[in-house]
């Protein structure tokens, strides 16, 4: 005679240690995930200018810069498959370029998006690897932290968010950036750190109405 199943709820799962660690990395890194894609939304324009501004004189700039502007119309337009396919033969074939540099980056950021993060996080790495001081930098570092977030690597997830702050000179885009390290902080027992973080984007002025949100949340969570 068959045994009845036994039937697990989600109370009894939380109690193991290592399903609630990786359940709470999990549910963290969804949120995040939407902040992430936020604070990449405006770097296309940049990139446009760095792209058909910079280097008009190269010969060998022009063939990458045609596949790229053909690149960024279809993944504005939706099309993140041609876009993709656009993007991996400015890789293979034009990497020395500009925009075979960039391409790196929305490779990342495509499969980043597809959740298929072993292969996105090998194109981030070569693109910070051979990256400017730029904003697009700092994002590719986002990324790569919630990526080692979803993979319970604590000390990369942290040194990531900290290579992005350092990297980023916009000023949302430094409270987001804030705001995620703050909750990376609270989730490994350094509320103090957390909460001065907080405190501080509570302070200014020009908050976002996102990031106020997110402060106003993570301020609650800390004074439980």
């Amino acid at each position: 005679m068959l045994k009845p199943k036994v039937k697990i709820t989600k109370k009894e799962i939380r109690k193991d240690p290592l399903l609630e660690t990786v359940n709470n990395a999990l549910n963290k890194f969804s949120r995040n995930k939407q902040m992430i894609t936020r604070i990449g939304i405006g770097l296309i324009s940049i990139i446009v200018l760095v792209i058909f501004y910079t280097n008009r004189q190269s010969a060998k700039q022009k063939p990458a810069d045609i596949i790229f502007g053909k690149a960024l119309v279809l993944l504005d337009t939706g099309d993140i498959e041609n876009a993709q396919f656009q993007f991996e033969l400015l890789s293979d074939n034009h990497k020395s370029t500009e925009a075979g540099r960039l391409s790196l980056y929305f490779l990342g950021s495509i499969l980043f998006n597809k959740e298929e993060f072993e292969v996105a996080k090998s194109h981030l790495i070569e693109f910070v690897s051979n990256s400017k001081d730029d904003e697009v930098l700092a994002n590719a570092h986002i990324m790569l932290s919630g990526i080692f977030q979803q993979q319970l690597n604590l000390e990369k997830e942290e040194d990531h968010l900290q290579l992005a702050l350092k990297h980023s000179t916009n000023k949302n885009n430094q409270n987001s950036i804030e705001l995620i390290l703050a909750e990376y902080y609270a989730q490994n027992g350094k509320n103090d750190m957390a909460l001065a973080i907080v405190e501080k984007i509570q302070a200014f002025d020009n908050v976002s109405s996102n990031d106020k949100k997110k402060a106003e949340e993570l301020s609650g969570m800390l004074s439980q």
